[in-house]
């Protein structure tokens, strides 16, 4: 079970820290939130696997699910973000284009004759 656990460390820790080196697709909270798990989960993982000889260990049972989550809502992001840039919609805060009215306002479009 020790050997597991390290590797989901280091596999985990190492994936969160690709994640977080991909620029599109998330935010930048959520790029700092992988960065910091991510290089948290494989120090640990590095020290029981380097350092540790014997005595007691912390086994956090986030190991084996936060890296899926994570990975999960990168993939998610990443589809919402490239379905918004196929159909035209703005990937970034403010007003949609055209604010949602017609372009004449309700008027006859044209010069008037």
């Amino acid at each position: 079970m020790f050997n597991v656990y390290v590797l989901f460390l280091i596999l985990g820790g190492i994936a969160m820290l690709v994640m977080a080196g991909v620029k599109s697709g998330q935010t930048r909270g959520r790029r700092v939130w992988n960065a910091v798990f991510g290089a948290g989960f494989m120090v640990y993982g590095l020290y029981l696997l380097l350092f540790f000889r014997s005595g007691h260990y912390v086994l956090f049972y986030y190991v084996f699910l936060l890296p899926i989550l994570m990975i999960v809502r990168f993939f998610r992001d990443r589809a919402r973000q490239g379905a918004a840039v196929a159909q035209g919609q703005p990937t970034g805060y403010g007003q949609p284009t055209g604010y949602g009215q017609p372009t004449s306002y309700g008027q006859p479009e044209g010069p008037v004759q």
